[in-house]
């Protein structure tokens, strides 16, 4: 109360008749309370409170604050009622146009409903039907705020009048004279600057407001809306951080806490002041006492419990790396608005519910793996990713291991060179382009290979030497670099990048020759769905993460399903797999890669030890590892767990392997479709044909040919001898070695058998 020059006498006067009228009113009121709280007003009388009764209550509360700040002259008051009246007219006859879309968190969801992560911006709301809020904790709150809620059609002038009188006794703000319904109305449409003409827009506004709206519909509005302190909005959301229970829960007590609190929360929040919310918490028990919300036995009871109230924080996210591939889906999704603004207003402050295809299970089981195999914190970092190959479906992803300390996701983000791992895209090319699986060749290292530019390609085996001949399947499991060198530079690299891309590749490829030995940078996640196509026999399903979206009203504004297309002949994606699955039961994947069920896989290992890669598949899942430094590329792998070096077939299989062997429990055993019969060819007879022709001969039979001079009395350069012998039916493909005559004279030569080489952990 403003202090100063002013007539006591004249002050006196003028509260006299509201004295009066505030004597009758709470008379009127504990007449009331054994009979329970006021009845709701019969709707259809709801209409015959006219704009007149307002105008009173307006010249009311000007005539009562010019007394108060001693203000002189009637006339002046006359001159303003008459204003205010004038204001009044022409005011909202409804409420068109006016959006009620309170802001509220978002909940990412795993595939079985279980919550991983809830969104929260600047208001962390979670919206509750009027169902689901207790009598007890309306009724609080109508104590407070409002208790003649169901009498007034949007303005209460009894309850204007009281607040005025009690803040005039009390020499300062003590009660609020606005009902449930204006406050609505300030904070969703008009404001909160304190001006006259605000407080008319809101008598007309909540007026309005309650022809359109039932009684439970504002209060429903008003709960959810309101702000309870702690950047906490809504009265669900507040039970559940002050209390950490659900709204429905809550005891007498803690709903005449938590209805408290609105007045002012920074006041009366039980965290900011606890002196001060006990006592406002108990003023609220004796108003639902005396309005016959709760017994004065039951209120005592109340007001005698400590308050326990403490912040219960919304918990951390249970996946982070996903969840933030998640938000970053939506946040840039057009579908969610025009500017990233507008994307993240929805994510954020939409309530969104997105349902994700992550499962738990194996997410978990990935996340074990991973710290079972890496278990000091020196170790490199990996990162895994697992999709359901028949839909697309990302089950399991782990992106780091310490979402604190480094945000990247590795699975997603962290693009390395595949190395060996990249090479089942040029042996689908070849065998898409017509080489059998049975093509052989001799495998030299190194060996300089010249592209279409003129450049010079030379390439070393793992084992610096060469591994002799062998067919395209035994290069496969034994990863061997010149093989591949050779079968790319025979298809050419632009077959490479286009099967690369069908099958799930997104990334940059150019037509290299040393695309075929993984130097280009890809994702495991983009291994993992590339891979998923051979393991659903050539159809490939392009991989989503979220399930659907449904909106704060409950409309599913997204929906995701499966986008499947074949990009390979089943013959094609049966050979493939069969060449694969010999890598686990033969090559370099046997030792770790084995799962107790038929699998296939590939390893890679880049120059140098930088990153190593287990990439496999079951017709049930198809999941890819990547170990390595994140934050130095060029840290090689040494000395890690006894592994002097580390390669694909090490810890990223071990790690690929105990994922994979959790995975399949209860999955029942599934075998890969059985290959083609490998196709039949006869050696053509190509003894005394100059070598050229001999070699054209043999290639067009669909052999490989390899050279060798011996002594001959054949003319020089004629074929003097070949091996296999003619008329024999081999497998088509096969290396057939031509012995040309260097004309120095002798016999025809003896065949040398074939070299079997060594295995190589690549």
């Amino acid at each position: 109360m403003i202090r100063g020059d002013y007539d006591p006498d004249r002050i006196r006067r003028l509260k006299a008749p509201l004295r009066r009228a505030w004597a009758r009113a709470r008379y009127a009121m504990a007449a009331e309370e054994p009979g329970g709280p006021p009845p709701p007003v019969d709707p259809s009388t709801r209409g015959k409170v006219h704009r007149i009764g307002l105008v009173g209550v307006i010249i009311g509360l000007s005539a009562l604050l010019i007394a108060t700040l001693t203000i002189p002259g009637a006339a002046l008051i006359g001159r303003l009622a008459r204003n205010v009246a004038g204001r009044l007219e022409g005011g909202p006859t409804g409420i068109e146009g006016v959006s009620f879309k309170i802001a509220q968190r978002s909940v990412i969801y795993a595939s079985g409903g279980q919550v991983i992560a809830t969104l929260a911006g600047e208001e962390n709301r979670m919206i509750v039907p009027i169902d689901q809020v207790p009598a007890v904790a309306q009724e609080a709150v109508i104590a407070i705020e409002d208790s003649r809620f169901y009498e007034h059609n949007g303005v209460d002038m009894g309850g204007m009048f009281r607040a005025l009188f009690t803040n005039l006794e009390a020499g300062g703000i003590r009660q609020g004279g606005s009902t449930i319904t204006q406050q609505l109305v300030k904070n969703v449409i008009v404001g909160t600057d304190k001006t006259l003409d605000r407080k008319i827009r809101e008598a007309q506004y909540a007026i309005a407001l309650e022809r359109e709206k039932s009684k439970r519909e504002i209060l429903e509005l008003y709960l959810n809306e309101a702000y309870f302190g702690e950047g906490i909005y809504g009265i669900g959301t507040a039970a559940e951080f002050y209390f950490g229970k659900k709204i429905s829960k809550v005891t007498l007590a803690e709903a005449a806490l938590l209805a408290g609190v609105i007045r002012a929360p920074e006041r009366y929040g039980p965290l900011a002041d606890a002196k001060s919310a006990l006592s406002r918490r108990n003023l609220v028990l004796d108003r639902m006492a005396i309005l016959g919300y709760a017994t004065r036995v039951e209120a005592d009871a109340a007001k005698a419990q400590p308050i326990k109230a403490s912040a219960h924080a919304l918990p951390k996210p249970v996946e982070p790396y996903f969840v933030e591939f998640i938000k970053d889906q939506i946040l840039d999704n057009p579908k969610f608005g025009e500017t990233r603004a507008e994307r993240a207003a929805a994510l954020f402050q939409g309530g969104l519910k997105i349902h994700t295809t992550l499962d738990l299970k194996l997410q978990k089981a990935a996340s074990k793996a991973v710290s079972d195999v890496l278990t000091s914190p020196k170790d490199p970092a990996a990162a895994l990713v697992s999709i359901e190959p028949s839909t697309g479906k990302v089950k399991a992803m782990v992106g780091g291991s310490d979402f604190e300390k480094n945000k990247y996701n590795l699975a997603v983000q962290g693009k390395r060179q595949a190395g060996s791992s990249f090479k089942p895209f040029t042996m689908i090319a070849a065998l898409e382009a017509g080489v059998p699986p049975g093509f052989t060749l001799d495998t030299p290292s190194p060996i300089e290979l010249t592209d279409a530019a003129g450049q010079v390609w030379k390439v070393n085996n793992y084992s610096h030497r060469g591994e002799g001949t062998m067919d395209l399947r035994r290069a496969t499991e034994l990863s061997v670099n010149s093989f591949y060198a050779q079968l790319i530079h025979k298809i050419g690299p632009e077959k490479v990048v286009a099967t690369a891309q069908k099958l799930g590749i997104r990334s940059e490829l150019r037509p290299y020759l040393s695309l075929a030995l993984g130097t280009f940078e890809v994702s495991p996640y983009e291994m993992s769905s590339a891979y998923s196509t051979l393991a659903n026999n050539g159809v490939h399903c392009v991989p989503f993460a979220i399930d659907r979206i449904v909106d704060a009203g409950g409309k599913t504004v997204l929906r995701n399903d499966p986008q499947c297309e074949r990009v390979l002949d089943e013959k094609v994606a049966a050979q493939a797999d069969a060449i694969l699955a010999g890598v686990v039961t033969r090559g370099t994947g046997r030792t770790n890669g084995q799962i107790g069920r038929p699998a296939a896989a590939k390893t890679g290992t880049t120059d140098d030890y930088k990153d190593a890669w287990y990439t496999g598949f079951t017709p049930n899942f198809s999941t890819a590892v990547w170990m390595g430094y994140p934050k130095d590329r060029t840290r090689p792998l040494y000395n890690i767990h006894g592994y002097r070096e580390v390669f694909g077939g090490s810890l990223p299989a071990m790690i690929w392997s105990k994922f994979m062997r959790v995975a399949h429990q209860g999955v029942p055993v599934t075998s890969f479709p059985a290959p083609p019969a490998a196709p039949k060819a006869v050696v053509p007879d190509v003894t005394s044909l100059p070598f050229e022709d001999a070699k054209t001969a043999l290639e067009a039979a669909g052999f490989s040919v390899r050279q060798e001079t011996v002594a001959s009395s054949y003319a020089p350069g004629v074929v003097a001898g070949q091996d296999p012998a003619p008329g024999t039916k081999v497998e088509a493909g096969r290396l057939i070695t031509v012995f040309v005559s260097d004309g120095s004279g002798g016999g025809e030569p003896e065949p040398e058998p074939t070299v079997e080489p060594d295995p190589q952990p690549t």
